[in-house]
């Protein structure tokens, strides 16, 4: 036993002494594993006998020998030695000096001799991104503004009017100046944040991301951050994500999840206030109509005139006496047609332990109204019997909806509108068009405000879904004469500037292609949309 142990020590030693040997092609971008190299740059080299054990830099500055093992780089007049992250027999990953340019010989030194050198050409800039699967392609490696720095995955999505980190490589100079080795700046008082000296783009999806930081990350050697502000997108599922600079681009095959800030879901209302007696069954009377201005989702019924024709919903929706919402002139209730102001709701928006499935519960279902990408809005009728003056306009919506689009309602894409249109001979909205004939916030001036109210959506199984009021306060009041009329909340986002087709060139010289994977966001479930 004592005899094979030696054995096994002398073999060990023999390949430990070995003389270190780098192939043509062996020093890589350690992003993408490209022969793309900036000043600074982080790189890998692959090759044999590189080091007699894996050993790793205990933190900044890096050290320039690890193990016995160094890497030298030369450009025939000057020679540096490497900062070094990490050392082992067949990789090693070290930094580039700033201030290069041109060709550079990289050989690997060891206590048994020098490697044959591997000629590499450094550019000014060679923008690359990390990916989780550490090759370079797959899914870039992005993180959350949050106090964890969450990572960008498909549990946690990039949604529209995010900040978030983008982590790269080979951004090359900064300013102030960097030492390759040391840590970047922290941007404490006299250690000024590293900032890329060239314009750093970014675009996700085909659509350009504002850039608002691109230097050296505080505290690492040769780490680049780019901060973005994610733009508005409808898509779900993985896209394209670029970057670039001095007229380079990233790596492409590279990606990352994301999600849109989900629907705007308005809440039904069991009250028939002023004798009111339509309901939301579908019908000539049915106290919701549709319409729309996008015939490839919805079809030709409701294109560009209000339809009745909803999905069917069964007499169960007889109950429901459409869109709930509140008009106050000042603290006094004008028209309520929900009791969620009042607490005189009586339980309607309760199912926890019903006999009535929640599907078929007419409490619980949700009109989708987004004017903008969608396209699509419900309209529900009221009666005013007598002239009625209001300064504050109340919508409610669901704060949850579909689970797997998530909505935020303080979305900074996010534009809300309420409209009243009056009611023409077919007991239809006055006018076909998502702006109302008789009202519009659009063009009466005012101050939208969000707050949750203490009433929530219960499920059979009790779950609960909280509900949000919409506001509207009105900077000069309005009156309504006797009538019949019609109401709408809606949300308007802007249209998606994506880039079509299987690629397409970005604004600032990016090019992105479209990930086949990713689709548009169309609402699925809990929505009454028109039979085509």
């Amino acid at each position: 036993m004592l005899k094979r142990l030696a054995l096994l020590a002398v073999i060990a030693s023999m390949a430990a002494s070995a003389q270190p040997v780098l192939p043509p092609g062996g020093v890589v971008n350690a992003a993408d594993y490209s022969r793309d190299f900036a000043p600074g740059a982080l790189i890998s080299i692959f090759g044999e006998n590189l080091a007699a054990e894996l050993e790793t830099a205990s933190g900044t500055p890096l050290p320039t020998s690890l193990g016995g093992t160094s890497v030298e780089a030369t450009d025939g007049t000057n020679t540096w030695t490497l900062p070094l992250y990490m050392v082992s027999p067949g990789q090693v990953n070290a930094q580039l000096p700033y201030g290069v340019s041109g060709s550079l010989g990289v050989r690997v030194v060891t206590e048994a001799g020098a490697s044959a050198a591997d000629t590499i050409v450094v550019r000014e800039r060679a923008p690359k991104l990390f990916a989780w699967n550490e090759g370079g392609f797959g899914r870039a490696v992005l993180t959350h503004h949050d106090e964890d720095a969450t990572p960008v995955d498909r549990q946690h999505p990039l949604k529209p009017g995010e900040y978030v980190s983008i982590w790269a490589n080979s951004l090359g100079e900064v300013d102030p100046a960097a030492v390759a080795g040391e840590p970047a700046n922290d941007g404490s008082p006299g250690k000024p944040l590293q900032t890329v000296t060239a314009e750093v783009l970014a675009a996700i999806d085909g659509v350009p991301a504002a850039v608002s930081f691109a230097g050296l990350a505080p505290y690492f050697a040769g780490l680049y951050q780019i901060d973005v502000l994610s733009p508005y997108s409808d898509v779900v599922g993985d896209v394209e994500i670029a970057v670039g600079a001095d007229g380079m681009q990233s790596q492409g095959n590279i990606s990352v999840p994301v999600e849109p800030n989900g629907f705007y879901w308005a809440l039904p209302a069991g009250k028939f206030p002023n004798g009111q007696t339509r309901t939301a069954v579908s019908g000539p009377m049915t106290a919701i109509m549709f319409y729309h201005e996008d015939k490839e989702i919805w079809g030709e019924n409701g294109f560009k005139k209000w339809t009745p024709n909803t999905q069917a919903v069964g007499a169960d929706f007889a109950g429901t006496s459409g869109l709930a919402f509140t008009l106050m002139n000042g603290n006094v209730i004008v028209y309520d047609n929900n009791g969620i102001e009042d607490g005189s709701h009586g339980g309607y928006y309760d199912n926890e332990g019903g006999s009535i499935p929640d599907e078929n519960k007419a409490s619980l279902t949700e009109w989708f109204s987004m004017s903008g990408n969608y396209r699509g809005i419900f309209a529900t009728h009221f009666r005013v019997p007598e002239t009625i003056t209001f300064d504050t306009l109340i919508a409610y919506f669901d704060g949850n909806g579909v689970p797997e689009l998530r909505f935020d309602p303080f979305n900074m894409y996010n534009t809300y509108r309420m409209n009243i249109w009056s009611s023409n001979l077919l007991g239809r909205p006055g006018v076909p068009s998502f702006t109302g004939n008789i009202f519009s916030t659009d063009n009466a001036s005012g101050q939208f405000s969000i707050s949750q109210t203490d009433v929530d959506r219960v499920f059979q199984n009790g779950a609960r879904d909280p509900i949000y009021r919409l506001v509207y306060k009105l900077d000069q009041p309005v009156t309504l004469t006797p009538g019949e009329y019609w109401f709408s909340s809606d949300l308007h986002v802007p249209d998606s500037p994506r880039a079509g087709g299987s690629s397409a060139s970005v604004a600032g010289g990016l090019k992105v292609r479209r990930f086949s994977s990713a689709e548009r966001a169309i609402p699925q479930s809990s929505v009454v949309t028109p039979t085509p």
